[in-house]
């Protein structure tokens, strides 16, 4: 028997060094994750406003002549190079290295360029405008933003790896705490206490908060209660979850600030477009309007695409404004269908209204309800192939007909109806694996062979947080090749105070 627990105790010491080196493991990735990847990630999202600088600054040299611009320009030369020199020191990587290697080729290809600007400008012959070197400028810069872009993807992906490797070790560690638990209850009740208290709590802990974070909770922390390896983990996993958050923000700041940015040289784009239509500068011929016509149209889309951007910043920033007044659910349906029954002939697709039974007013924005239809709608309509047909239905329903993971929320009480709109399509379907993420940001169906159909992937996200705003809740009934139905529902009366 003594032989015995000696060969117990020898297992369990083992596993207690195995646990160690899983855990230094574990700091070992979270260091490398806070000193090597995040700074890497934050100097490439910094490359690309370098990037834009110079091209500012190169653009007002041009312009004005002032040396002062191209000091900057060379000032923020300097930094991108150093930047990117930064992010080359810290990587191992070949695909990574071909990218910045791809960077380094292009941004010296962009410097060569705005060298022979520059001397052209300080020449005193009057060089005429060449269409070719503007467009092999424009060409470079974008394929030198796309490195750069795919440069900052491949680093967040190698961030994400990480976290999944993280996650990895400690779901084995909890597996190896619970057979160390197990070996523990055998020989007395204090032990096993001791240990599940100061190893696999712990752990367990930190796996649940990993899970978390994998799910996008970047509020997710964790209370660091000692002063051992797995304190030290732990503080190093808050810290880590800081920097996510901070670079989550960062993005969405520099999202809302490049949309801001884009809105105002749009709008005076769109404007210079319908004068020019409106045969304000001269007359204009027939190929000329079509142009015109197709920049206009380009010109809208790109206009939408900026305001899913603003929207989902204000969604995400809290600044979103609503409007509740008593209105007619009809009358936002109609509207919508109205607006959008021209784009629905165009394609020979038929759009139906069924009224359902009397439904009364309730308290909604107008606006926000109608961007949902119009989402939904405009969404059936690129779906949908020529022929094909778009139904809208309003009713009243019970609560108890309402959708089981809704009830499950139990975020309304004493509600007893709801208003539940339906919008129906004969199109392409949704794989029902799809149905819940396409309500999440950026996130569209894969339509490979279905017409590369494109967007922001941002329309449902807003949607869903419009309609949960209301106190709704919006979900998808399809399956691939036979059509989708997209639900939501509005709560026909109110027991709380809405948060306007």
């Amino acid at each position: 028997m003594v032989f015995g627990y000696i060969i117990i105790a020898l297992f369990m010491l083992a596993m207690s060094f195995y646990l160690i080196f899983r855990l230094n493991h574990l700091n070992k990735v979270t260091d490398s994750i806070m000193k090597i990847d995040i700074p890497s990630v934050e100097n490439g999202e910094k490359l690309a406003d370098s990037l834009l600088e110079q091209v500012r600054n190169e653009k007002k040299y041009l312009i004005t002549n002032d040396d002062a611009f191209l000091d900057l320009f060379d000032k923020k030369k300097r930094e991108f190079l150093d930047r990117l020199k930064s992010i080359e020191e810290y990587t191992n990587d070949r695909e990574k290295k071909a990218f910045i290697n791809q960077i380094k080729e292009l941004h010296n290809k962009y410097l060569s360029m705005v060298s022979k600007e520059i001397v052209l400008v300080g020449s005193d012959e009057i060089i005429p405008p060449d269409s070719r070197y503007e467009e092999e400028m424009k060409r470079t810069l974008d394929q030198l933003t796309e490195s750069i872009n795919k440069l900052i993807l491949t680093l967040q992906t190698g961030v994400i790896k990480k976290i999944e490797i993280f996650q990895k070790i400690g779901y084995k560690s909890t597996k190896v705490s619970l057979i160390i638990i197990l070996f523990a209850v055998l020989f007395g009740a204090i032990f096993a206490y001791f240990f599940t208290r100061s190893v696999c709590s712990p752990i367990k802990t930190l796996k649940d908060a990993t899970d978390r974070i994998a799910d996008g909770d970047l509020d997710s922390r964790i209370d660091v209660t000692s002063n051992d390896e797995i304190g030290t983990l732990g503080t190093a996993f808050n810290q880590m979850c800081n920097k996510l958050k901070e670079m989550d923000q960062m993005k969405s700041e520099f999202v809302s600030n490049i949309s801001h940015n884009l809105k105002t040289p749009l709008t005076a784009i769109r404007e210079a477009n319908d004068l020019l239509l409106e045969k304000i500068a001269g007359p204009i011929s027939e190929p000329q309007i079509k142009l015109l016509n197709i920049i206009k149209e380009e010109a809208h889309q790109l206009t939408m695409m900026i305001n899913d951007l603003l929207d989902i910043s204000r969604v995400e920033a809290g600044l979103m404004r609503y409007n509740f007044q008593y209105s007619d659910i009809h009358d936002v349906i109609r509207r919508s269908t109205d607006e959008i029954r021209f784009l629905a002939e165009n394609k020979n697709i038929h759009i139906k209204c069924k009224n359902g039974n009397s439904i009364p007013k309730i308290l909604l924005d107008r606006d926000k309800i109608a961007q949902v239809m119009d989402n939904l709608l405009s969404n059936a309509i690129k779906f949908t192939q020529s022929g094909g047909t778009i139904t809208t239905k309003a009713t009243v329903v019970e609560s108890h007909d309402v959708t089981q993971f809704f009830r499950e929320q139990n975020r309304l009480n004493n509600v007893h109806s709801f208003i539940k709109v339906s919008i129906s399509d004969t199109g392409i379907g949704i794989p029902a694996e799809c149905h819940k993420k396409i309500f999440d940001k950026f996130q569209q169906v894969n339509n490979k062979g279905k017409g590369g159909i494109k967007g922001t992937g941002l329309g449902l996200s807003i949607a869903k947080h419009i309609v949960l705003d209301h106190g709704g809740d919006i979900w998808v009934e399809s399956n691939t090749g036979k059509g989708s139905t997209f639900h939501f529902i509005l709560p026909c009366n109110y027991d709380y105070a809405l948060n306007v």
